[in-house]
């Protein structure tokens, strides 16, 4: 109800303040986009890296322990 007794200057107020919060959303999304595309790009080069090596890889957790080994028989 208390919409309806807004002048209109209160609405264009809060009008400019959503297409603000719109254009804030908007800049977060295009540089979500960015993030994940560099992400991307990041883990195609670490696999061609991976891919590449001759030699065994462990691969470890956050504490050092070995969870598992690749080993490339080329």
């Amino acid at each position: 109800m208390r919409k309806m007794h807004q002048t209109e200057e209160q609405l264009n107020s809060e009008l400019a303040g959503l297409r603000q919060k719109i254009a804030g959303l908007k800049t977060i999304a295009t540089e979500q986009k960015r993030l994940e595309e560099a992400l991307q790009d990041s883990q195609q080069v670490l696999r061609k890296i991976f891919e590449s090596v001759t030699d065994g890889i462990p691969d470890t957790d956050l504490d050092d322990i070995v969870t598992g080994a690749k080993l490339n028989k080329k």
